[in-house]
């Protein structure tokens, strides 16, 4: 199941927080803890959205992230990334990245992983247990050049809610699980 969440809306960082936690909850069981795979590269404005994600979430602390500004995973190291992940226990892999599509300044969060590279016709390999995207652009013919030509002050705006929505799920599912401990 897929939701979409307006990311203007001003209570839309809480929508994700919500939206996100009964998704988490329900495949937290099988894993031993929740790494945030933030994909993109900061060489395409559009395609920026994850390492921004990354950055926040990073500067905030408390939640495991793989995926920067400065260290970013993409096309060519994503397949190496998704191994090491995996080599560290069993992780709840959140997938987050950009994507195009109509319902432009839209998140969705999915509880399945995200196929990066679609909209570039890219086969990559499929990432992470959850997915959330950040629709940053319309699709069209070009993705490159959409991308390219996506605004930064949408990819900016969106990362910060999209951050500040997992980090909240994250620290509410962290702070439970040892207060039941």
């Amino acid at each position: 199941m897929t939701f979409y969440i307006n990311s203007y809306d001003k209570n839309a960082a809480l929508m994700v927080k919500n939206t996100l936690k009964p998704i988490i909850y329900e495949k937290m069981n099988t894993h031993t803890h929740i790494v945030v795979l933030c994909i993109g590269t900061d060489r395409v404005t559009g395609d920026s959205l994850g390492p921004f994600v990354g950055d926040r979430l990073t500067e905030k602390g408390g939640v495991w992230v793989f995926g920067t500004i400065h260290k970013p995973v993409h096309a060519k190291n994503l397949q190496n990334a998704l191994k090491f992940i995996s080599s560290r226990g069993k992780p709840l892999v959140i997938a987050v990245d950009a994507a195009l599509g109509s319902h432009i300044g839209h998140i969705t969060i999915a509880d399945e992983g995200l196929k990066p590279g679609t909209a570039l016709a890219k086969e990559l390999p499929s990432a992470g247990h959850i997915g959330i995207t950040g629709i940053v652009n319309s699709d069209g013919i070009g993705g490159i050049k959409i991308l390219q030509s996506t605004r930064l002050s949408r990819v900016m705006d969106m990362s910060e809610v999209i951050a500040e929505g997992i980090r909240g799920a994250v620290m509410e599912i962290n702070s439970q699980v040892s207060a039941a401990i």
